[in-house]
């Protein structure tokens, strides 16, 4: 009889031992970016959440095992992952969380805003904004679509005119595929990059892209260290009060990215 209530005992602890020594699973994503919400949220509640500097390192850490999952922006994923990438083995999963729209912020009240919008419909309507997005495969989630209203030049603190005056359109950018970031020759290149270049083409003006960091993108803009923060920006209705935003021109959302086996 004990014998047997020995072995009962050992295989309960086995069970147990194998239970207890069960992985957690682990997601990753952005600090303080809009994959960091969502990895926080219910739809994550068997994971335990992890934060990362950029988006790329998070699409390493899941290639590389070290993660389970990672929250990225859609936008990111089309063609960063899958055939003829340098992420093969990753896969999006599900259909996605939080949908979203990208909008360019300048200074509040800024009137360059207008001007700005003006520019994006032309660049819609002309076919040269979609010209651009098919090159880094984006064309199928462009908008620019809405009403906007007429420019008109502040009689006072013109942003317009002081962007104008000085002949440069300072850009706050951070490294981000397939937006803004280098390619193996070091140039800058990415869809918002030919996008800034083209609205400034259209102002007559020169266009510089300057790296900031994100958590500090607002004061950046009202202290006039950057004229615009145009790397994905997503409009939300605090972003709104704070900054004068341009119309949406980009749709996007959160997904969830595994390794192709384990989907």
């Amino acid at each position: 009889m004990k014998k047997i209530i020995a072995l009962l005992m050992a295989v309960t602890m086995l069970f147990c031992f194998a239970g207890c020594g069960e992985a957690e699973k682990i997601v990753v994503a952005e600090k303080e970016s809009a994959g960091e919400a969502v990895a926080k949220t219910d739809a994550f509640a068997d994971y335990v959440y992890t934060a990362v500097d950029t988006q790329a390192k998070a699409l390493m850490e899941v290639s590389a095992g070290t993660a389970d999952a990672a929250v990225v922006d859609y936008v990111m994923s089309i063609g960063s992952i899958g055939k003829g990438t340098d992420y093969e083995n990753l896969v999006v999963e599900g259909d996605g969380f939080s949908p979203e729209e990208y909008g360019i912020a300048f200074r509040k009240g800024s009137d360059m805003t207008a001007k700005v919008n003006e520019i994006i419909r032309e660049l819609k309507t002309s076919g040269k904004l979609a010209e651009i997005a098919k090159k880094y495969k984006l064309d199928g989630i462009l908008l620019a679509d809405k009403e906007t209203e007429a420019f008109k030049q502040a009689e006072e603190d013109s942003d317009y005119e002081y962007i104008m005056d000085k002949g440069e359109l300072v850009v706050g950018i951070t490294y981000f595929a397939p937006m803004n970031y280098m390619n193996d020759d070091g140039e800058l290149i990415g869809f918002e990059t030919e996008f800034a270049k083209a609205v400034a083409e259209e102002l007559g003006i020169k266009v510089k892209f300057q790296e900031i960091s994100w958590k500090a993108k607002e004061t950046e803009l009202a202290a006039k260290n950057i004229d615009c923060i145009w790397n994905g920006l997503t409009i939300t209705d605090e972003r709104t009060e704070a900054m004068s935003i341009s119309i949406p021109y980009m749709q996007n959302k959160q997904v969830k990215v595994v390794k192709a086996d384990t989907k």
